[in-house]
């Protein structure tokens, strides 16, 4: 640090060394007070104070096709009145449509809704009735392995021992009647019929028999195994349609419910875009919303521009484009003017500040004008755009478009001290100084800068009257 502030101090002691030696040589401003003025003269440009663009945003329908071609450039208009058509047929009749469709959607949401109505009633009867269809089913099948399939079984064993009886019986009774017959030595007509009969009954037993040891047989080796199988079987199923039915049924409900919900927003949805086309037809019609003079176009940057890109546009069949502004409405008698301002002079200019606009076309009148805004940030590389209010009165020949000359006293001192601008230099400090010629010499003094203009900076502190300072 020690070393540090001693280079400094060789480096300011050269400095001087090698000013004392060129004061001699330098130039000399004597200070003294005298009128200082800053005015700045811009070019303006004179624009609307109260206008309307004429653009359109639809929502959802994108031709933006003209009708018959469009009020012309330049016309008096009034409140209302009708600027320009577009073609309407093939929006309405998508609206037709879409309300149609409406409709229809409407009607399927309501029934859908009174189905998740009636889902939502039976889910707890269908959760009851399966399970009272399981209690039946293992009430059956309990009856069945403890009664009923014993019975089943001694049935088909009673019928079979029940016929191979009959053919016992039948056998017995033909061998006996034979036996009978036999003894006597002439057998009679009516005992042979009886024989036959007897015969018959035998035969019928024994035929009688063997289906019914096959209808026993498959009573015990298919019927009744299938049977048990099959009830075991239903009661099977009937258990896991009955877990199926009290684990699904919530998710069923939930996927009605979101069905539904799809619905919903489908026919919000619908209504929404229906209510959107619907405005997005009305804006096919363009009327002026204020009184004045129709200009095709618009103002960009205070000027006047984009006619000729609409012109074509605005007639029959002409195709506009959604959003551009190809029509703005003026209304009369009332307008600002705006200028470019650059860099340097950005910080002289400030609301409120009065001065005069000279008219292009009538460069003999002179046109009040007050700064009403200054842009915060640059319109163009080292530009910024200062805007006016203007003071009409009985200029009634100035419109928007016109071009006119500003005149912008930002500074007026009638005593002020001021000096060369090239005369002040920067301090390591971040201040300003000037060299001041003294007897034995010259000397630095810090000094306050005020307004700088066409070369000259008044100095509010620091210098006075008769003192001399250096220039280079």
């Amino acid at each position: 640090m020690k070393r540090f502030f001693i280079s400094l101090l060789a480096f300011w002691s050269g400095l001087l060394a090698a000013a004392d030696q060129n004061a001699t040589q330098a130039k000399v401003h004597t200070v003294k007070a005298a009128p200082f003025r800053v005015e700045l003269n811009l070019k303006g440009v004179l624009t609307p104070a109260r206008f309307a663009e004429m653009k359109i945003r639809p929502e959802i329908w994108a031709d933006l096709t003209v009708a018959r071609d469009a009020m012309a450039h330049g016309s008096q208009v009034t409140e209302g009145d009708l600027l320009v058509s577009l073609k309407k047929e093939k929006i309405e009749q998508q609206l037709m449509d879409w309300e149609l469709s409406l409709e229809g959607t409407a009607l399927d949401l309501a029934i859908a809704q009174a189905e998740y109505a009636v889902a939502t009633n039976n889910a707890a009867l269908d959760q009851q009735a399966a399970a009272e269809t399981l209690a039946r089913l293992e009430a059956d099948m309990k009856r069945y392995l403890a009664k009923t399939r014993e019975l089943n079984t001694s049935s088909a064993m009673y019928s079979r021992k029940s016929a191979e009886n009959s053919l016992a019986y039948a056998q017995e009774e033909l061998k006996q009647l034979k036996k009978m017959y036999e003894a006597d030595d002439i057998t009679e007509e009516t005992e042979e019929i009886i024989v036959k009969r007897a015969q018959h009954s035998v035969d019928r037993a024994e035929h009688f028999l063997k289906r019914q040891n096959h209808s026993t047989e498959t009573s015990l080796e298919l019927t009744l195994p299938r049977e048990e199988a099959d009830k075991q079987t239903a009661l099977t199923r009937q258990r896991l349609a009955t877990d199926l039915t009290q684990s699904t049924m919530e998710e069923k409900l939930v996927k009605l419910k979101v069905e539904l919900d799809k619905k919903v927003r489908a026919q919000n949805l619908a209504k929404k875009n229906t209510a959107k086309l619907r405005n997005d037809l009305a804006l096919l019609t363009v009327r002026s919303p204020i009184a004045g003079v129709l200009y095709h176009g618009a103002f960009v940057e205070g000027v006047w521009g984009g006619r000729k890109g609409v012109q074509t546009k605005l007639r029959k069949d002409g195709k506009l484009l959604a959003g551009e502004t190809f029509m703005t409405v003026v209304a009369a008698g009332e307008l600002r003017a705006t200028a470019t301002l650059g860099e340097a002079d950005l910080r002289k200019v400030a609301p409120s500040q009065k001065g005069w606009a000279i008219p292009t076309a009538d460069p003999a009148a002179r046109v009040a004008v007050t700064v009403e805004s200054v842009s915060r940030i640059p319109t163009a590389p080292g530009q910024y755009t200062v805007a006016f209010t203007v003071a009409v009165g009985d200029q009634s020949y100035l419109h928007p478009g016109m071009t006119c000359a500003i005149q912008l006293r930002v500074l007026d001192k009638p005593k002020a001290v001021t000096i060369p601008s090239k005369a002040l230099r920067a301090t390591p400090q971040g201040g300003t100084m000037v060299w001041v010629k003294t007897q034995t010499g010259h000397l630095e003094r810090e000094v306050t800068p005020g307004n700088s203009h066409e070369g000259k900076t008044e100095i509010t502190e620091g210098l006075n009257e008769g003192d001399e300072v250096l220039l280079p």
